[in-house]
């Protein structure tokens, strides 16, 4: 059975209309990735105090409460809030890990788990993870995001077939064998 997605033109205008909302209510485009850098913050200072001596730990408390009182966690709470009843509605609420057939599942947590890791440090380094940086960074036409986004990109074409079998799995032989 197919599952239905909504039309990619009126996504794109939604998401557009939302991306236009946030710049002008909150001053500043989408971002999920400085949540976690504030749970982060957050868990640190609840088991020792002392990380308050931490310049960049104690910027997430110049405020004052909690680092976790901030829009971008309810905004990431609403976003896995909505993906979830989004794909509820849509018959596409599977839990298991997106993989090919033939690829084990442990391998594919190893290697999300890494890749996870390695995406979640390199979105403190450049301030902005790669949606935040595609779209608000798109949005007021910045010339670092266009050349990220081409880097990102041409990545992508360069090293995925590095990658395929754990997608896709092996190639089949001529004559369904």
């Amino acid at each position: 059975m197919e599952k239905k997605y909504w039309n990619p033109y009126f996504g794109g205008v939604v998401l557009g209309t939302m991306l236009f909302l946030v710049f002008a209510i909150a001053s500043q485009g989408f971002g999920a990735s400085g949540t976690f850098s504030r749970a982060t913050a957050q868990l640190l200072v609840n088991s020792d105090k002392s990380w308050l001596d931490n310049a960049y730990i104690a910027s997430y408390f110049r405020h004052g409460g909690s680092a976790l009182n901030n829009w971008t966690v309810i905004e990431t709470i609403g976003i896995l809030f909505g993906g979830f009843v989004s794909a509820l509605l849509a018959g596409r609420l599977m839990i298991r890990p997106d993989k090919s057939p033939d690829y084990p599942v442990a391998k594919r947590f190893l290697w999300a788990f890494i890749g996870g890791m390695i995406i979640e440090f390199s979105t403190r380094l450049t301030r902005g993870c790669t949606s935040g940086q595609g779209l608000d960074g798109m949005a007021t036409f910045s010339v670092g995001t266009w050349i990220f986004m081409f880097a990102v990109f041409g990545s992508a074409l360069i090293f995925s077939p590095l990658f395929r079998k754990q997608w896709v799995g092996g190639e089949k032989k001529e004559g369904g064998e």
